[in-house]
């Protein structure tokens, strides 16, 4: 009986891991579709899962895992897999999925691949082989694991989530014991509400490191209030300047806004996995060669401070032609 489990804590990111698992359910010799819900909060909703392909949703209520705690939730994890028994386990790659997956694969001995975007598993050599993401994404590595069961941490945004209406699971308790944790969490911060997410906005305006200044910022937040939209941007922006508090990349964000203006942004593969899905890419870049003119639908070699201020007063003169 061949089982595939799956688990995030990001719900958005479980919906798209079972809409994985239930496509292949049937083709790959599955006999169950699972998820794991860990926490009080987590437990109390678990019937929804299986409006989104869920047959089985797995839940461990226990206190310990009221605050995030990677041992904790390691225990948690492990403890199911241990009883469950499932022979492929996804999970989603987020901070805390990356950091848990590896803890959990390393307790149970179990095979385990990073950036996984798409696996097949075979029933007869109990093998299961995984396609994962390398050189932040520019190409593919295929590994066969054969130590199972197999731990696939998956990208968000690689898979669809998909709804199975009428569809309904089973929710049951795993007792798990979950030992004192020898890390103690100090505190936990909330990141500072930005507005209207960013998976909301139409229009993204997308600033790299040829935005020099933060005060400069600005004319790249009046550009996206025109567009109705919102500013983002790469990596360096967010985690070397701490201009804002994500990102958009292979380990951020994934968006797929109507369009995506980037301004000095140079193209890396890494960043551009976060746009990829914008159904237009418009790039502004003063280097001729960047990278990100591979990827644009139109690109504009111009120096951003003498385009950006244009693209806004032409904006403006036709909104008021228009009235």
């Amino acid at each position: 009986m061949a089982k595939l489990l799956v688990y995030s804590e990001e719900a958005g990111v479980a919906r798209e891991l079972l809409a994985k698992a239930r496509q292949v359910a049937g083709t790959q010799g599955f006999t169950e579709v699972g998820v794991v819900a860990l926490g009080a909060a987590a437990a109390a909703t678990a019937a929804i899962w299986g409006e989104w392909g869920a047959d089985v949703v797995y839940t461990v209520a226990e206190p310990a895992l009221d605050v995030y705690n990677p041992e904790t939730y390691t225990a948690a994890l492990a403890g199911v897999i241990e009883q469950v028994q499932p022979v492929v386990v996804l999970v989603g790659a987020t901070k805390r999925g990356l950091e848990v997956n590896g803890r959990v694969a390393e307790r149970l001995g179990a095979g385990a691949v990073s950036w996984c975007d798409d696996f097949s598993y075979d029933a007869a050599s109990q093998s299961v082989t995984a396609k994962c993401l390398v050189y932040t994404g520019i190409g593919n590595n295929t590994y066969r694991i054969n130590v199972l069961p197999a731990l696939a941490a998956v990208p968000p945004g690689v898979f669809h989530e998909q709804a199975f209406a009428g569809h309904s699971a089973a929710v049951i308790a795993v007792p798990v014991a979950i030992p004192a944790a020898r890390m103690r969490v100090l505190a936990n911060s909330v990141k500072a509400d930005t507005g209207r997410r960013l998976q909301d906005a139409p229009v993204i305006v997308d600033v790299g490191q040829g935005m020099r200044n933060r005060e400069d910022l600005a004319m790249a937040e009046e550009l996206a209030g025109l567009l109705n939209g919102q500013v983002a941007c790469s990596r360096p922006i967010s985690s070397e300047r701490d201009w804002f508090p994500e990102w958009l990349g292979l380990s951020g964000l994934k968006l797929s806004p109507d369009l995506c203006i980037t301004l000095g942004v140079s193209g890396s593969i890494q960043h551009t996995i976060g746009i990829r899905e914008s159904k237009l890419i418009v790039a502004v870049n003063s280097d001729e060669n960047a990278g990100i003119f591979a990827q644009a639908d139109y690109g504009i070699h111009a120096d951003l401070y003498q385009f950006v201020p244009a693209l806004i007063e032409a904006i403006k003169t036709r909104s008021v032609t228009k009235k």
